[in-house]
């Protein structure tokens, strides 16, 4: 555990320190540091925090037409939005598939989920995802859906 002098500096990340054996010959015991999100991009759930690549991960191979995904909250419910790799029929089975694994890997429900083309979720230069564009594009109806579900 880092000492009393041990500085750190405030990324923004949240993270956690632990000790890992060497992959070198020596196979002392080292400290490494793992990085689990963005603070910012944190989701508080009924006092939980949920980390959005947890979530995106669950979504992510719930279904094979299923391209990329991303997740927001909207006034406490979980919003989804899944790019669609298939066709309209295909869009409409991501719902059940969607909502069924999340509430079976994370017990939480999902409030909405948009289903939209795929290449609509804004990445930035470094390829991440920019959940705070997605929401605004959301809550500002500029999305242009395929089929929107809301389970209120």
């Amino acid at each position: 555990m880092p000492s009393a002098t041990s500085r750190f500096a405030r990324t923004g990340y949240l993270g956690f320190l632990r000790q890992t054996q060497s992959i070198t010959e020596d196979g002392e015991l080292h400290d490494a540091v793992f990085v689990v999100g963005a603070l910012e991009e944190t989701l508080m759930l009924r006092g939980m925090r949920y980390h959005p690549v947890d979530i995106e991960s669950t979504v992510s191979r719930c279904h094979k037409h299923l391209g990329d995904c991303a997740v927001f909250t909207w006034s406490h419910l979980i919003v989804v939005v899944a790019e669609c790799t298939g066709t309209e029929m295909d869009a409409l089975d991501l719902v059940p598939a969607v909502t069924s694994s999340v509430l079976e890997e994370h017990y939480l429900i999902v409030g909405v989920v948009v289903v939209v083309d795929p290449n609509t979720i804004p990445l930035n230069s470094r390829g991440e995802k920019q959940r705070h564009l997605l929401r605004e594009n959301f809550l500002h109806d500029q999305l242009d859906p395929i089929y929107v579900a809301y389970n209120m």
